[in-house]
């Protein structure tokens, strides 16, 4: 019997991306008979601290607008878990809302470790109240979750057939390997391996192994692509623009350039276009 997927978390801000993950881990539960979480979270002491000084004169003056800024806030992220409603009803999937508050990237990473998937836009706006644009809440879930994370793009993920595996053989490769399969156990995808080895053979080696087990797992890699030169080199712009998922491990050898998410993946992350399948 295939392991599908049972219960996917999806974190929510006011964005697009927020919307465009809601409507593919909709998808992906139908697909999978799976329920979906939907979560927001709320930093008050962000948008405190963001206005009132630790000491000074003008704290009892600041109280007011700390309030206006902290409820408006909740309301924006209340009119989130109603467009999640919204769209789960409408796609005829379970689903679950909750609300936190407290450091967002903290409490999702909480909440993950208790599902089969994360859902999250390449963007994220949960500092919206005090930061506006771009969030660093990816990063910092990329950097702790022991649950595999599916970033969308702002279109979301919603017909995906063309899967592109970056394997290198490290743990973190075959991690992301291990972890793809139960996702893509409802899919018939056409699946691209793409290994990184200056040793010929041992690539050689590495890409027919991953795709002998994706095969005992109902899924066909038709493509085995082995080179010597690095990943980013290898995946090029014109082969991501034919790829709708891209699958990589985080702390893979051929990736780390920095201390968490190597120059690959960072780049993929940043462009925000290409989905993407991201596992320890």
């Amino acid at each position: 019997m295939k392991k599908s997927l049972k219960q996917i978390l999806v974190p929510l801000d006011p964005s697009i991306y927020a919307e465009a993950a809601t409507r593919t881990a909709c998808q992906i539960a139908k697909k999978h008979g799976a329920g979906v979480a939907g979560v927001v979270v709320l930093d008050s002491a962000e948008i405190r601290s963001n206005i009132i000084p630790a000491i000074g004169p003008y704290y009892p003056m600041m109280i007011d607008v700390v309030k206006n800024k902290v409820d408006h806030a909740r309301d924006v992220l209340d009119d989130c878990l109603k467009m999640f409603v919204s769209e789960c009803e409408k796609a005829k999937v379970p689903h679950l809302e909750t609300a936190y508050e407290g450091i967002p990237a903290q409490k999702l990473l909480s909440s993950a470790m208790f599902y089969d998937l994360l859902v999250i836009g390449l963007e994220t706006s949960f500092h919206f109240e005090t930061r506006g644009g771009h969030g660093d809440t990816l990063d910092k879930m990329l950097e702790e979750t022991v649950t595999p994370i599916l970033a969308v793009p702002s279109d979301g993920l919603m017909d995906p057939r063309s899967v592109l595996i970056a394997f290198d053989g490290s743990h973190a490769s075959a991690g992301a390997l291990h972890d793809f399969l139960p996702f893509a156990s409802a899919y018939d995808f056409d699946i691209m391996i793409v290994v990184a080895e200056k040793n010929e053979a041992e690539g050689g080696f590495l890409a027919k192994s991953a795709a002998t087990l994706l095969e005992t797992h109902g899924q066909r890699a038709g493509n085995l692509l082995v080179s010597e030169e690095p990943i980013e080199e290898v995946v090029t712009d014109e082969l991501i623009a034919k790829t709708d998922l891209i699958v990589a491990g985080i702390h893979s050898k051929r990736f780390i350039k920095d201390h968490f998410v190597g120059s690959f993946t960072e780049k993929l992350i940043h462009d925000g276009t290409t989905a993407l399948f991201l596992s320890h």
